[in-house]
């Protein structure tokens, strides 16, 4: 190889090894809002497929409570191809017991959507890919 061509490659197999490690980050879950005991309200949450263990049983290490800067992508439930929501989240928080969705208390809203289209796609658990913000 020409010297040229040499770094053509190396820049070309960096590329790639970027494109795989953003790939490794992508995570393939559903979303719903995470309250228990404690929590005082809800969070809005992402549970990470791999984590799922039944219908009824999941794993903690797969919870993820979304937070400022993470990137999430929701699809329609019967058509996954279908993206419904993409977006960088921001939410804007709220003190305790002072706001709420559908009955449930709730800690904060996502900036510029309808707080009830939002909470909908949590409470029906709609399929979604999520990107944290924080490395």
């Amino acid at each position: 190889l020409k010297e040229k061509d040499f770094y053509i490659l190396i820049n070309v197999l960096t590329d790639m090894e970027n494109i795989n490690k953003s790939l490794e980050n992508i995570i393939e879950g559903v979303l719903f809002l995470h309250s228990e005991t404690g929590t005082e309200g809800g969070y809005w949450a992402f549970q990470d497929l791999k984590y799922i263990l039944s219908k009824n049983r999941w794993s903690y290490e797969g919870l993820h409570i979304l937070e400022d800067g993470d990137n999430l992508t929701i699809y329609n439930p019967d058509n996954k191809a279908e993206v419904v929501w993409s977006g960088v989240i921001a939410l804007k928080q709220h003190p305790l017991f002072t706001e709420s969705a559908s009955g449930l208390w709730i800690h904060a809203d996502q900036a510029g959507i309808d707080r009830n289209v939002w909470a909908e796609y949590f409470f029906k658990e709609y399929p979604a890919k999520l990107i944290h913000g924080k490395s």
